[in-house]
């Protein structure tokens, strides 16, 4: 089958565009965009939208897209297959109705044959963003790739190769490799199937009846297979072909996976826990276009930080992201959706469960099958539901069909105990002999207790029978508890407090079936604005949205720019995967005023040692290490030594621009350290190019130490078909939108991405 990009050629217009609209409101004037392309992140920013924070301020709307191509041939097949919009698609071609799609993050292709005709032909695309229609920042609009499939009258199905790995060693892999073939002429033809590995091939007589769509199975035997793995992801190239009518290339790892209570999780009989963390789809800059080098370099980060597993919250991801993840030894859990009977916001997900959870489900898997990185199936988030026993049997009818069509791989629900019992809570406080008012006057030693005890654990118990492994969110009470309470049980931290991962991994490491921890977040995403923010003072725990202009959550282990934050560094040194230590600097400005973080939030510490105006206060350095004691130097003067507490540790000392020292004592001596430097006021911008548009942006002395404190004004400008995806810091409450020529610098970074081929000149105001 011939792929072609269609992402090309566009006309954008908000609006339905339909001939009742342009009578009542009139005519709007469309303008021309490629694809991928947001919407959402183009229009103006408004503090009285209906979504406020929950899209950091930004409008949902309907849109709508046309694009008119030159069709020639309709002896054959034609495809659209679209790999995202958000949401409540409706596609017409030549003002036919020719497909709905409902969910916001699933792939669907479109046969568009039927629709055709010769010459001048063309495609709209309606896409209605309810209000509300999310937790999070979602974009509008076709944000993935589009491609248009051709085809001769018999071919390969869209997607249709589909690699399973039965057995594998060092030895010999034995494969399944299961295609789908499509006959539409009005005769039955035998052809030759043929498929290519290496040098090793194996081919097949095929008969396909009249007008017949059949699947066919091919068992393969791979002779010493290179394996994938975290370490050494390693990918195959099967080359399928149909006796010269279709051919399709299919890449696929081959690995094993096992999963018991006794050994945790294993693959290719290697043990391994996952240092995970969950991610959102957007790009911050770009809004939720997908970017593919962007993807790639977000992917490279984490790795790079220690990350070896993420989850994709709350949503299937994109084709793009799994590829990254298969090329560079990321781990992946999909997850399906965010409610399914039961409403969060009005016109989430839980408006189409009944009716396309199946689907959807199935789109799912067919993403996922030949990535090797995909190792599990969420089915739901937080679901509130589950601990009904009519409610609950959702999840078992979502786990048999998923395992009908993907048995390999292990299947989860990311279940919060707290919200599952809401309404419950008095009723099984009474039960567990807890004081329900110390509970709900904020006592967290009561609350906790309850939360450990049989009680609460009892109404999950049918929810978590027929997974796999239960996923836990918030819940680090319950680990030991349910190890012994349910000795069979695989557990999972699906989704975890940043703070929480010191205790989360040493129970990891205690526990054999509890077999990693996903923190929230592994990287700052638009929406659900201020939820990581860092408040002074007493605080209420759970007034935890940011007011405009706040358009970030504003946690992560990287910045909305990806930039790193001194929590992924402690984060690293828990892990065990870093022996240096790590400097960090509160903010003097709040020195002795009580810092109040949101649970999902960390301490105001920066990676700096520039604070003017500061010079001779007082002012709090945080040392991130593994040793049991570390020494604090300042311009050579040591500060004195600390023992650190769950791998930190806080000196107070009095600021002096120079040089910051931390020294890890181990056994008595000094071992590993690390320096921080005052930047010089003499500063310039640093531009590194990392190709494919990305360039990121850095204020510099010429020593080449970055200078936090210095703020620039910033000007970029395009010519020729170069155009300005983004262009914007990682500031969560900035009022500079992102298409602007002219932004400011924020913690001494910026970046800009760019589309198409010209100049760019990036000038400092």
């Amino acid at each position: 089958m011939k792929r072609e990009s269609f992402n090309g050629g566009w006309q954008f217009c908000r609006g339905s565009g339909t001939a009742l609209e342009r009578t009542i409101n009139g005519a709007k004037t469309p303008v021309p965009v490629t694809l991928p392309h947001d919407a959402m992140i183009r229009a103006a920013r408004d503090p009285q939208t209906p979504t406020g924070n929950a899209t950091g301020y930004y409008p949902a709307e309907t849109v709508h897209y046309t694009k008119e191509f030159e069709w020639d041939d309709l002896s054959g097949a034609a495809y659209l297959e679209f790999e995202g919009i958000y949401h409540n698609t409706a596609v017409y071609v030549n003002a036919c109705l020719a497909a709905q799609h409902y969910n916001g993050y699933t792939a669907f292709t479109v046969d568009i044959s039927p629709f055709l005709k010769p010459g001048k032909n063309t495609v709209k695309v309606l896409v209605r963003n309810g209000v509300p229609s999310s937790r999070w920042y979602s974009g509008t609009g076709i944000y993935r790739d589009v491609w248009l499939l051709r085809a001769g009258s018999v071919h390969i199905a869209p997607n249709g190769v589909k690699i399973t790995v039965a057995e594998a060693d060092e030895e010999a892999a034995a494969l399944l490799i299961q295609t789908t073939l499509v006959n539409r002429d009005a005769r039955q033809r035998t052809l030759c199937l043929r498929h290519r590995i290496d040098d090793t091939e194996i081919s097949a007589p095929v008969t396909l009846l009249a007008g017949e769509t059949k699947t066919v199975s091919l068992r393969f035997t791979l002779e010493h297979p290179k394996l994938w793995s975290v370490d050494d992801p390693f990918l195959y190239d099967c080359k399928t072909a149909l006796e010269g009518l279709d051919s399709e290339h299919t890449r696929f790892g081959v690995r094993t996976l096992s999963l018991d209570a006794r050994r945790g999780l294993r693959i290719n009989g290697e043990p391994i826990k996952l240092r995970g963390g969950c991610i959102h789809q957007d790009h911050g800059v770009i809004g939720a276009v997908e970017h593919r080098a962007l993807t790639f370099r977000r992917i490279r980060k984490l790795k790079e930080a220690g990350y070896n597993a993420i989850r994709c919250a709350h949503f299937p991801t994109s084709r793009t992201v799994l590829e990254a993840c298969d090329e560079l030894g990321m781990l992946v859990m999909l997850e399906l959706c965010d409610a399914w009977t039961a409403p969060k916001v009005d016109f989430d997900y839980s408006a189409h469960f009944l009716s396309h959870w199946k689907e959807d489900a199935s789109a799912m898997v067919e993403l996922a099958y030949n990535h090797p990185s995909v190792i599990f199936y969420s089915i739901g988030n937080e679901i509130c539901e589950i601990s009904d026993p009519r409610e609950v049997q959702y999840g078992r009818q979502i786990c048999d069909h998923i395992r009908a069509l993907d048995p390999t791989r292990y299947l989860t629900n990311c279940v919060n105990p707290v919200l599952s019992l809401m309404d419950r809570i008095p009723e099984l406080a009474v039960k567990a002999g807890a004081d329900i008012n110390s509970i709900l006057n904020g006592n967290a030693e009561e609350l906790a207790r309850l939360m450990a005890s049989r009680e609460i654990g009892e109404p999950l118990e049918e929810a978590f029978s027929y997974l796999d492994v239960a996923g836990y969110n918030y819940a680090t009470f319950r680990y030991e508890a349910d190890a012994a309470q349910y000795p069979h049980r695989v557990m999972l931290g699906a989704e975890c407090y940043p703070s929480a991962l010191y205790e989360n991994w040493k129970l990891c490491e205690k526990l054999p079936q509890l077999i990693g921890d996903f923190g929230w977040a592994a990287w700052d995403y638009l929406g659900e604005a201020g939820v990581g923010q860092h408040r002074y003072g007493e605080a209420l725990e759970y007034d935890l949205y940011g007011a405009y202009p706040w358009r970030s959550a504003g946690c992560g282990d990287f910045d909305l720019i990806g930039d790193r934050r001194p929590v992924s560094y402690w984060r690293q040194i828990v892990w065990g995967l870093r022996k240096e230590p790590y400097l960090a600097v509160q903010d003097p400005a709040h020195y002795g005023e009580k810092q109040s973080p949101t649970r999902w939030g960390w301490s105001d510490a920066l990676r700096s040692w520039n604070y003017r105006g500061y010079e001779g206060k007082p002012i709090v350095v945080e040392v991130y290490s593994d040793a049991d004691e570390v020494e604090l130097f300042d311009n050579g003067r040591s500060v004195g030594k600390q023992k650190t507490e769950r791998c930190k540790a806080l000196f107070d000392t009095v600021y002096e621009p120079g040089e910051l020292t931390a020294i890890n004592i181990r056994g008595g001596k000094n071992a590993e350290q690390d320096r921080l430097m005052t930047a010089s006021d003499e500063v310039y911008l640093e531009q590194t190019d990392l190709g494919d548009g990305i360039i990121e942006l850095s204020v510099k002395d010429k020593e080449g130490v970055l200078n936090p404190e210095a703020v620039l004004t910033i000007t970029a400008e395009t010519k020729g078909e170069r155009t300005i995806l983004g262009f914007g810091s990682a500031d969560p409450k900035s009022e500079e939108n992102y298409f602007d020529k002219t932004i400011q610098t924020w913690h001494g970074r910026a970046l800009i991405v760019t589309r198409g081929d010209g100049d760019l000149k990036i000038e400092v105001q």
